[in-house]
């Protein structure tokens, strides 16, 4: 890869605006914020996400987590994003774009809702948010995004945002309580159909 397409130089204008929040990467003293998240909302992420299954880090382990991701956004490695409301500046939803390559232009988008701010439809605002900044200032070509069998709530989200499946992965993702279930695989390649949202970046 030549100097001018090093990540490190690609441009990343934050923070992304929607009607109601404001998403932003995560960065040093967010530690203790994402420790409160995960504690609140435990017994659901224990479900479905892998990264629990070494159990709940402490506030000070949490806080090298928010530093290690705001270096990995400097190196343009991954992009983990924290999203507070806009009335109460609380942090309710966290989300990001990972598992990407420059080259190709294919980005993946994660998420997840803290229990007390579920159903008030901050996961499909967010991830709305994100296709759009991901197709318009990034210039992707291509977004993924994955559900585990029998994650319903994340099936819903990615049904009202338009995402193609693309294939049922048999057998493919261990669950924190050591089931192993099938990976359900969706993409979108363009923003056709996406519902409407009001979003910028940058400001």
């Amino acid at each position: 890869m030549s100097q001018e397409q090093n990540p490190v130089l690609i441009d990343l204008p934050m923070p992304i605006i929607t009607p109601r929040l404001i998403l932003r990467p995560i960065t040093t003293g967010d530690g203790q914020a994402i420790h409160d998240a995960k504690k609140e909302t435990w017994c659901q992420l224990y479900q479905w996400m892998p990264w629990t299954k070494d159990g709940i880090k402490t506030a000070e382990e949490d806080e090298v987590t928010a530093r290690t991701q705001h270096a990995k956004f400097i190196l343009r490695e991954d992009i983990m994003m924290l999203g507070t409301e806009k009335e109460t500046n609380k942090a309710v939803v966290f989300t990001g774009l990972h598992r990407f390559d420059w080259e190709s232009r294919n980005f993946e988008i994660g998420y997840w809702v803290r229990e007390t701010a579920q159903g008030n439809g901050y996961a499909t605002e967010s991830t709305n948010a994100l296709i759009r900044y991901a197709f318009k200032e990034l210039n992707a070509n291509r977004v993924a995004i994955t559900h585990a069998e029998d994650n319903n709530k994340s099936a819903r989200v990615i049904e009202k945002l338009g995402f193609e499946k693309e294939a049922v992965r048999k057998l493919a993702q261990t669950l924190p309580d050591s089931s192993v279930v099938n990976t359900h695989e969706y993409a979108r390649i363009n923003m056709q159909n996406l519902p409407e949202l009001d979003v910028k970046w940058g400001e």
